[in-house]
């Protein structure tokens, strides 16, 4: 048996920063079905919107961390003059995960109120495009390097 190197890997993604947007993308798809899946919820939220609402959030975290405690380290060795774009992008991943948090609340309570449901997801959803379009700006040009 030999072991054979293979190009790519989750993602799989042409580049790093490809392979970033692509993962920014899967977020933004998800949120998306999120919203249309409250929207079309009617008076209650069903388990499966929770089940999903829940996923979502775990992935967030997984992925912010992961951002923190291995891309971040490494660019900022490495890229030094990002210093102050990977210092407002932790913060915005701290203010993200407070997001997250009052959603799981939210979603986790028996008697959800859907309209409180949407308003945070759409909070969420709109803190989290603002802060994917930022990292994306910023960071695929020196990943792609």
């Amino acid at each position: 048996m030999a072991l054979r190197p293979v190009s790519g890997g989750p993602p799989n993604a042409a580049s790093p920063g490809a392979g970033l947007k692509l993962l920014h993308d899967a977020f933004r798809r998800e949120l998306s079905l999120i919203r249309r899946e409250i929207a079309e919820s009617g008076p209650g939220i069903g388990a499966q919107l929770r089940v999903n609402c829940l996923t979502v959030c775990q992935g967030l975290r997984n992925h912010h961390t992961g951002e923190d405690t291995t891309m971040f380290p490494f660019l900022t060795e490495h890229h030094p003059e990002l210093a102050p774009v990977l210092e407002r992008l932790r913060a915005e991943h701290e203010r993200i995960a407070t997001l997250v948090a009052e959603l799981y609340k939210v979603v986790s309570s028996t008697a959800a109120d859907p309209a409180l449901v949407r308003a945070e997801v759409d909070r969420l959803a709109d803190e989290l495009e603002r802060h994917l379009a930022h990292e994306e700006e910023q960071l695929i040009p020196v990943l792609d390097a």
